[in-house]
């Protein structure tokens, strides 16, 4: 990929100060205060409109990726939180999201386009200067694409670290949608994407999902869906994921009795099947995944919401995630061990002990407006990110942490080896 940055040769380590020919900051609506916005146009002839925070001139430089149906705004308290650190951050709102970033066809939607996108943001801003590497953080959508780009494949050798939010490790993800391992609850939670997939989604049954989830996803930077048109340019993500590309499996098609069979509570999702019935242009029984992400070998942060109805992130199958986080290279160091045993030690007290009435959804950043447990899941970020850059790479291997986490989504507690790479934190309470 053709670097958008001048050629210049300084000390791998050392602050840069980048030059954005391609950067046009701007006046824009939903810029928050601290914040430089703007458009940034990269070498693939798309632009994108973007948010900036903190100094220029950082050895800590962060990527942010947004979910469906948002937008980069989600970001701004964490993005403060940084800055007030001394940190750089960038977040745009991605393809489908920026008028100038929304190409018409369905394939322009690939992950393996977003994942080019979001490299070259990072590039764009000097985040990958002279060897340098970045911290990824994403949510939804975005958590899944960051896991994929945290791939050595792909982009997982410019990662000093990866935090995904709400969203498990692909893989354990489409065990839990298909095949004998398949989790008949997320199966359920997850039917909503056979709808997704449907052609022509945002405007089935007379703008449905456009008015339910479009019209009400407000704007930033100057962007809003203005129409089921353009809400379905952000649906194309689910088709390319779950279809084209292939990376997560599609969950069997099931009937509203099958639904309530498993979840009588399940009422709102029955009524969703009776809208759009079980015809589907693939086969209704669902298939794997068929390309697959593999293991990464980034320092991992997971943060999971238990109220969460999307992704049911505290189901057994989620905590697999840590099974996909490994490298026996990595130097081992004590003081690391030590650092996470205490943070898994606080944060696992939280949740356990229900000191939280009200726990998160899928809004992990904001928690349906109680911001104690919002400022949980920055504050785990945040120190996230810190250690990681602190250990520059170097952790350890041995010993094995010990998460206590949820096993039967009933509050009962259960253990599993965790790597010392994969740091697994629940926001809320277990009911």
């Amino acid at each position: 990929m053709l670097s958008l940055l001048p050629a210049l040769h300084l000390a791998f380590g050392s602050a840069y100060t980048p030059s954005l020919p391609s950067w046009t900051q701007a006046v824009l609506p939903g810029c928050a205060q601290g914040e430089e916005c703007g458009r940034l146009a990269l070498a693939n002839g798309l632009t994108f409109n973007c948010r900036f925070a903190g100094p220029a001139a950082s050895v800590t430089n962060v990527l942010l990726l947004h979910g469906f149906p948002e937008f980069a705004s989600i970001y701004s308290g964490l993005m403060a939180q940084m800055a007030s650190k001394g940190w750089r951050s960038l977040a745009c709102n991605q393809r489908g999201y920026s008028e100038g970033a929304s190409p018409a066809t369905v394939d322009a939607y690939s992950y393996y386009h977003l994942a080019d996108d979001a490299y070259a943001m990072a590039e764009a801003a000097g985040f990958t200067h002279d060897g340098g590497k970045f911290h990824l953080i994403g949510h939804d959508h975005g958590g899944f694409l960051s896991w994929f780009m945290a791939q050595p494949t792909v982009y997982g050798n410019h990662l000093h670290s990866l935090t995904s939010l709400s969203s498990p490790h692909p893989m354990p993800f489409s065990e839990a949608l298909f095949g004998a391992n398949a989790d008949e609850e997320q199966v359920v939670a997850s039917q909503y994407l056979t709808m997704f997939c449907l052609d022509d989604s945002a405007s089935l049954h007379n703008d449905f999902w456009y008015l339910a989830l479009g019209a009400t996803a407000g704007s930033d930077l100057g962007f809003a869906f203005g129409d089921a048109t353009t809400f379905q340019l952000a649906l194309f993500w689910y088709t390319t994921v779950f279809l084209l590309d292939g990376i997560v499996a599609m969950p069997p098609v099931l009937s509203a009795e099958q639904i309530l069979a498993v979840d009588p509570a399940a009422e709102s999702v029955a009524a969703l099947r009776g809208l759009f019935g079980t015809s589907v242009p693939w086969p209704s029984q669902g298939f794997a995944a068929t390309d697959t992400v593999g293991n990464i070998s980034v320092p991992t942060l997971f943060v999971c919401g238990t109220a969460d109805t999307a992704l049911l992130c505290t189901r057994p199958y989620a905590l697999e995630s840590a099974d996909y986080v490994v490298d026996a290279s990595y130097t081992y160091k004590q003081e690391r061990n030590a650092v996470y045993d205490a943070i898994s030690i606080r944060t696992s007290a939280h949740w356990l002990s229900q000191s939280y009435v009200v726990g998160c959804g899928h809004d992990l950043l904001s928690c349906g407006g109680n911001m104690t447990l919002a400022d949980e899941t920055i504050a785990a970020v945040v120190q996230h990110v810190g250690d990681a850059d602190e250990a520059g790479g170097e952790w350890a291997t041995e010993p094995s942490l010990r998460c206590v986490a949820s096993t039967d989504h009933g509050g009962g507690e259960g253990e599993r080896d965790q790597s010392p790479l994969f740091l697994y934190f629940a926001v809320g309470n277990l009911t």
